[in-house]
């Protein structure tokens, strides 16, 4: 008799994030993952006690790739700290579209903490590179996120096509005018 294969969590997660990442995460469903594993449902149940379970899982993984692709951007140099961090979430929307809408884009469970509920780094960088009380540096990083998170929505639906120069632009024009308005606060 043949031995059985076993079909561990780490298997599991990452064919699950396989499927998250070609198909969105609507298409998560347990049949799903047994077919792209080739094995029944159990296994899926046997090591998560239900799909909930295995979907924080997939949205911690696909957190680490967000903050992966921040880092990167970062440790290029290419752009100062702050500026890094918005072309590379509006980078993440670009590539790596179906786990920017996961994370940022679907309807969510008030109590699941995504990436960008703490900006307490974004914030610290315009404080510190300003000289900006907190509460100055957190409304103005509200509204440069909400302008880059803009930017990444309309790329992701398609509905917006933008160079890197020309989204780099934007960027430091919109982070220029709001530091000239909070700087005359």
């Amino acid at each position: 008799m043949p031995p059985t294969q076993k079909t561990g969590k780490n298997e599991i997660i990452n064919a699950s994030f396989d499927i998250v990442r070609e198909e969105g995460f609507d298409n998560l469903n347990a049949r799903a993952i047994a077919k792209k594993l080739g094995v029944s449902t159990q296994p899926i149940f046997s090591n998560f006690k239900n799909m909930e379970d295995l979907k924080m899982e997939i949205i911690k993984k696909a957190s680490s790739f967000y903050f992966a692709t921040l880092e990167e951007e970062e440790k290029s140099g290419k752009y100062p700290p702050y500026k890094a961090r918005g072309m590379g979430y509006i980078r993440f929307a670009k590539e790596k579209k179906n786990l920017f809408r996961l994370l940022f884009m679907d309807k969510r469970s008030p109590d699941v903490k995504f990436p960008t509920d703490d900006a307490s780094k974004e914030i610290e960088l315009i404080s510190n590179s300003l000289s900006f009380a907190e509460d100055k540096a957190s409304r103005m990083h509200a509204l440069l996120w909400f302008f880059v998170h803009g930017i990444a929505s309309l790329i992701v639906t398609e509905s917006l096509k933008l160079s890197e120069e020309d989204i780099s632009a934007a960027l430091t024009d919109t982070y220029l005018g709001l530091k000239s308005r909070f700087s005359d606060e």
